[in-house]
């Protein structure tokens, strides 16, 4: 039945058989029609393309040391001298006490039970 509807209409199914000698030159014919390979010259190296990332490493740590510089809070002058003298004070207030060794171990005998 299939046959006979084909025929009316005078048309035959979408796929047919290749030739008998499609499959023999068909590796043959795919080469013909491929471009020809051309291999990319190797590119030449440079003394810069040695030093190029370490150059970009150097600039970058560079650029990250100048940004904290510039957007740390300043100290001025004035901040440096009153923690120097604080620091003086505290340094005189030591060793101008008047702790000796018997203070030291009694202190110590009390805060430790001994």
């Amino acid at each position: 039945m299939k046959n006979e509807i084909w025929q009316k209409i005078d048309r035959k199914h979408g796929f047919t058989e290749p030739g008998k000698d499609y499959f023999e030159r068909f590796a043959a014919h795919m080469e013909e029609q491929l471009p020809e390979l051309e291999f990319p010259q190797k590119p030449k190296v440079t003394l810069w393309s040695h030093i190029q990332t370490w150059v970009y490493m150097a600039a970058m740590f560079v650029g990250i040391a100048l940004m904290i510089r510039i957007f740390s809070p300043a100290r001025n002058q004035d901040d440096l001298l009153a923690e120097q003298s604080q620091e003086a004070f505290y340094d005189e207030l030591i060793w101008t006490s008047c702790v000796d060794n018997g203070d030291v171990y009694i202190y110590l005998a009390d805060a430790y039970d001994y």
